[in-house]
């Protein structure tokens, strides 16, 4: 059995699909403006044996223009993406990269110890080790 393909029906199915892309990447940029947000950053969630580890994108972001803020169930990230050319008198040919204020919420998969989490950046990449809470820690160190 033959079938005929039509080309035009693939093209308008396409058309349409990248007609919603960009309705719903419109409408994702007027939420994150109505929070006073410009952009998210990229995050990835992992575990291992006695931590989660929580890594963000934020490349060209400083040390000192990000805040980690970890509860025992979730770690908020936010902070401040510097434009580093002033776009005063430039004619943009092509301007893809995002730039200001961004906060991410990130749900755990379990309770941690926030006083024992620690946080690095290297090469545009935050790490958030976070040590899983274990209850028996709690008694360890009160029998005896």
């Amino acid at each position: 059995m033959v079938k005929k393909i039509k080309p035009v029906s693939r093209i308008i199915k396409i058309d349409a699909e990248i007609s919603r892309i960009k309705r719903e990447s419109l409408v994702r940029r007027e939420k994150l403006q109505d929070w006073g947000l410009s952009w998210l950053p990229f995050v990835d969630v992992y575990e291992k044996k006695d931590e989660i580890i929580v890594e963000a994108e934020i490349p060209g972001v400083s040390e000192a223009d990000v805040e980690i803020t970890v509860q025992s169930n979730r770690v908020e990230i936010k902070g401040l993406k510097k434009e580093g050319i002033s776009s005063g008198k430039i004619k943009f040919l092509r301007l893809e990269r995002e730039f200001g204020a961004f906060r991410r919420l990130v749900a755990l998969p379990s309770t941690v110890v926030p006083d024992k989490a620690k946080a690095f950046l290297a090469n545009g990449v935050l790490k958030v080790h976070l040590k899983k809470y274990l209850p028996q820690e709690e008694n360890d160190g009160r029998e005896g």
